[in-house]
């Protein structure tokens, strides 16, 4: 068996010669290090040749011209564009106008703070580990970049994607393997170096940002209850819970609701959380207090969904070896059904300390926190204590705090408890029961 796949290995190779021969690519030779990637790219119709037969490997990449790849990597280049672009410099004759306004409207892309793209901007290594970064499943990773050399070069608002995308082995460093260069622009080679890895790791990415499948099975081949096929977008609705949320948009679809990154949700300990107590990987459980529905009557989900946060790291005192604070980070949500949902959130802070629902005496206070003017990257830093707090704390059984969404929570539609419908139309069947 082991011949027969070297065998294989060693066929593949000389196609790849063979194929990279035929494409005639003039300034990448067989031995260059991202060789094989860049045929792939082109095979693949990521990225294209220029200048008649040249690839010009070492040239920069464009924001729009990333995107674009970007999306035809994840097999999201055709979906219809349904809203308007909020981005200033981006109108018809901007390039790539649909691409850049799909990544907008998958939110794989934010912008920058003062509301522009910037299409024609070559693009760095932070931007491309943040557009990545966006669009890949949320489970939290406490990884560890320390190793690197400049990791302390990455800002702070990258520094969360460069963690994950780490975790994910979706980046590129080369040559030197133990540095990123995390400022640099980004090369076509490079380009063609993390498309390759991305389309060799789409089970890494987000569900709702793939059209891969056509009916939900997983690798049983049974019904898992989430559907991957298509979604069909419905309408934009207000998420009212705390007034002074900066981002209260929920999206709905035919197949699923988002509640966008931003948003703030209320949970209810039910257990003791105590920071000097507190032990790395210990898991405690929130609950939801009410029903809860948007603005406009949309139900979202149940009393009684709990929200799951495990600690991630401790700090401890500088004049004993005794746990102070701690980091709590909530990664999945379950529904009164059983059905168990990968989230990504942080206790809303203050100070060091968490904020509890009945510590809010003046919300005007509060909402200067959020800093509403700030880019919603910058606006997470601000409130979430660089998306990792270390905070000391201790929540008593049944008090109810805040919990700041850092990423998109995905709400699935099904019969037993996520149908859209009305405050108006529970009332009728509650009267209908009478």
């Amino acid at each position: 068996m082991k011949k027969f796949q070297k065998l294989l290995v060693a066929i593949l190779a000389m196609l790849l010669v063979n194929i990279a021969n035929a494409l005639e690519i003039v300034d990448v030779r067989s031995d260059y290090w991202a060789g094989q990637e860049i045929v792939r790219a082109i095979q693949n119709g990521y990225i294209y040749v220029i200048d008649g037969n040249k690839f010009k490997p070492e040239e920069t990449m464009t924001r729009s011209d990333f995107v674009t790849a970007l999306l035809k990597v994840i097999q999201r280049q055709n979906e219809e564009v349904t809203q308007n672009t909020t981005f200033k410099d981006v109108d018809n004759l901007t390039p790539n106008k649909k691409s850049i306004v799909l990544s907008e409207q998958i939110r794989m892309a934010f912008g920058y703070p003062d509301k522009t793209f910037k299409p024609n901007l070559a693009i760095n290594h932070n931007e491309t580990m943040s557009f990545i970064a966006n669009i890949t499943k949320d489970d939290y990773v406490a990884g560890d970049i320390t190793g690197f050399k400049d990791y302390k070069e990455i800002p702070l608002w990258a520094k969360r994607a460069w963690i994950k995308n780490v975790a994910n082995g979706l980046y590129v460093n080369h040559p030197d393997v133990l540095s990123f260069t995390p400022n640099k622009d980004l090369t076509r080679a490079e380009a063609a170096v993390l498309f390759d890895r991305v389309a060799n790791n789409l089970d890494k990415f987000k569900d709702i940002y793939r059209d891969l499948y056509n009916s939900a099975m997983n690798d049983e081949g049974e019904d898992d209850g989430f559907s991957f096929d298509k979604s069909t977008f419905i309408a934009e609705n207000t998420l009212g819970l705390v007034p002074f949320a900066t981002n209260n948009k929920v999206q709905i679809y035919d197949n699923k609701k988002v509640i966008e990154t931003g948003n703030i949700l209320i949970g209810t300990a039910l257990n003791v959380v105590e920071t000097r107590k507190d032990l790395v990987g210990h898991e405690y459980v929130f609950t939801a207090p009410n029903d809860v529905y948007t603005n406009e009557g949309t139900f979202l989900y149940p009393k009684g969904t709990e929200f799951y946060a495990r600690v991630d790291k401790i700090g401890y005192s500088a004049w004993r070896s005794k746990a102070e604070r701690s980091s709590i980070v909530f990664h999945k949500y379950s529904l009164p059904s059983g059905e168990t949902y990968d989230m990504a959130a942080v206790p809303f802070t203050k100070d060091e300390k968490i904020v509890y629902v009945n510590d809010v005496k003046n919300p005007k206070k509060v909402k200067a926190l959020t800093a509403s003017k700030k880019s919603q990257k910058e606006y997470l830093i601000a409130c979430a204590h660089q998306m990792m707090p270390l905070t000391e704390f201790n929540i008593k059984n049944g008090k109810t705090i805040y919990i700041l969404l850092t990423s998109d929570m995905v709400l699935p539609q099904n019969d037993s408890y996520l149908q859209l419908r009305t405050r108006k139309s529970l009332l009728e069947e509650k009267d209908n029961d009478m």
